[in-house]
């Protein structure tokens, strides 16, 4: 384990700066997921946004996705307590729905003050709607999966979203396969 346990800070402490620069209109308290995991990662896992067990729980990827996560996770040797895990936009859209570009612009900065805090060694977007906006891309995550991309001094490895293998069980090795190869940059 790292030396920071992810329990021992507090997200709005630590990123009030930048939360302060969030529009009122995007800051749904009800629905906020703030990122966790230890403050010296060497990887962050960076999502879309939470679903409706991460608001329940205040936690990213804590659902049926999180919990592939986790299997995943551990079929390479590892433990999420190990990694910062986050997502694009911290307040879970209405009906799921993927972030919209406004949503994003104004969760942008937090998302940068934790990059800039973590300071991971690599960065991993789970699925295509964080890879193509970490990286800027209109590339798929099937294109980019598992591939090592520099982007702003970061490692960028993305990876199929956990729950791609929820509905098509032939991802399981992929998302596996993806994390490994993310874990072995650092």
């Amino acid at each position: 384990m790292t030396e920071d346990p992810p329990t021992d800070w507090q997200f709005e402490t630590v990123f009030a700066d930048a939360l302060e620069g969030v529009p009122d209109e995007q800051f749904d308290r009800d629905r906020f997921v703030p990122g966790v995991g230890p403050l010296s990662a060497a990887v962050a896992l960076v999502g879309e946004a939470p679903g409706k067990q991460e608001v329940t729980q205040g936690e990213p990827f804590v659902g049926r996705a999180g919990q592939q996560l986790d299997r995943a996770l551990e079929a390479v040797g590892s433990d999420r307590r190990d990694l910062y895990v986050t997502n694009l936009v911290k307040v879970r859209p209405p009906e799921n729905r993927d972030p919209r570009a406004d949503e994003i612009e104004a969760w942008w900065p937090v998302l940068e003050a934790e990059l800039e805090r973590v300071d991971p060694a690599v960065l991993v977007p789970l699925g295509s709607f964080a890879t193509a906006e970490l990286l800027e891309t209109d590339a798929t995550i099937t294109d980019l999966h598992g591939r090592a991309f520099e982007r702003e001094g970061w490692t960028v490895v993305p990876a199929f979203h956990p729950a791609a293998a929820l509905y098509d069980r032939s991802k399981v090795d992929a998302v596996e396969s993806d994390l490994e190869t993310a874990l072995e940059a650092v």
